[in-house]
């Protein structure tokens, strides 16, 4: 995964939820959860034969 970090308002929905979890919050972003999603697509194809 990249590491990004993102600071959360106050105001977003999901503010509480993340809070009573402490500092231990994942989050994963757009882009990683793409490509975790692609890869994991691929290795379910069937394998050419060579």
């Amino acid at each position: 995964m990249c590491g990004k970090s993102y600071a959360v308002p106050e105001d977003h929905k999901d503010y509480k939820k993340m809070e009573s979890q402490g500092n231990a919050a994942t989050f994963i972003c757009d882009f990683c959860s793409n490509k975790v999603r692609h890869e994991s697509d691929e290795q379910k194809k069937p394998k050419k034969p060579m």
